[in-house]
């Protein structure tokens, strides 16, 4: 472990030399109930983590969870921070951050999205290849003052992605690979945004992951990201996106994602 915060509950630290964690996965919307079926888990609210606040978005417990997965060990968000709720990005990472502290390199982030590309509706799954910031970027624009982050690529590890492109094959799961899009929420886009949106390449917007997979891959960690397609994108459905319709259909998902994350896991 590594510059570890002396200000993280102590039964974590001593969990966590014991049976030090390698993964880190962020569980979103409506994906929280997969975090039962890990063994031997261990939970803290948020609110007992140095930065962080309990999560008040329903559909998301809010804990940070050690567990065991056959031979892994990981730590679990079961849940997450959001810029909408009023935080800033030192809050939304802090789990990120903390969970490289402990140990993990690798980021498995998971999130509910609109669909914006013609063939992602309900029900489907898209592996991030990218993604596109809408609300701060760079992190830092001064490059003269310590901390600038040069541009990137994408942080997404191709490793990760290949893997995961060649577990959904094995397991007969239809996915496609695509570009997520980051707005800052907590209200849904306009028909006019999300045309924009299209003309950018996105293919798929949400508000979450993007500071959390940032914060990951500048630490070092190698990251995949995976959207769970909840509803079809403002203007592109008949009925207008919202927050119960996101969590339905994340539980209709649940057994597609558990195979492929489960399945992704034992790979890794």
């Amino acid at each position: 472990m590594s510059n570890t915060d002396s200000s993280l509950p102590q039964d974590l630290l001593r969990l966590c030399e014991q049976q030090q964690p390698q993964i880190f996965l962020v569980l979103g919307s409506g994906y929280g109930s997969m975090a039962e079926k890990f063994q031997d888990r261990h939970s803290w609210p948020f609110s007992q983590l140095p930065e962080i606040s309990a999560a008040t978005v329903p559909g998301h417990k809010g804990c940070l969870t050690h567990a065991r997965f056959h031979n892994k060990t990981l730590l679990i968000s079961e849940g997450r921070i959001h810029s909408y709720e009023g935080y800033s990005k030192q809050v939304v990472t802090a789990t990120t951050r903390i969970a490289h502290s402990l140990g993990c390199h690798t980021g498995i982030f998971t999130n509910a999205a609109g669909g914006i590309s013609p063939n992602l509706n309900p029900g489907s799954i898209m592996l991030i290849k990218n993604h596109i910031d809408t609300i701060s970027k760079p992190w830092n624009k001064d490059k003269n003052t310590p901390g600038f982050l040069p541009p990137i690529d994408s942080p997404y590890d191709p490793t990760l992605l290949d893997k995961l492109k060649n577990i959904s094959k094995s397991q007969n799961l239809s996915t496609t690979t695509g570009t997520y899009l980051m707005v800052s929420g907590p209200c849904y886009e306009s028909t006019s945004e999300i045309r924009t949106f299209s003309s950018w390449n996105a293919d798929a917007v949400g508000m979450s992951t993007v500071w959390e997979v940032e914060a990951g891959f500048h630490l070092g960690m190698k990251c995949a990201g995976i959207s769970g397609i909840t509803n079809k994108a403002a203007g592109l459905s008949p009925q207008p996106p919202s927050h119960q319709e996101v969590l339905e259909n994340a539980h209709i998902l649940t057994s597609s994602f558990e195979k492929l994350l489960f399945n992704y896991l034992e790979n890794l």
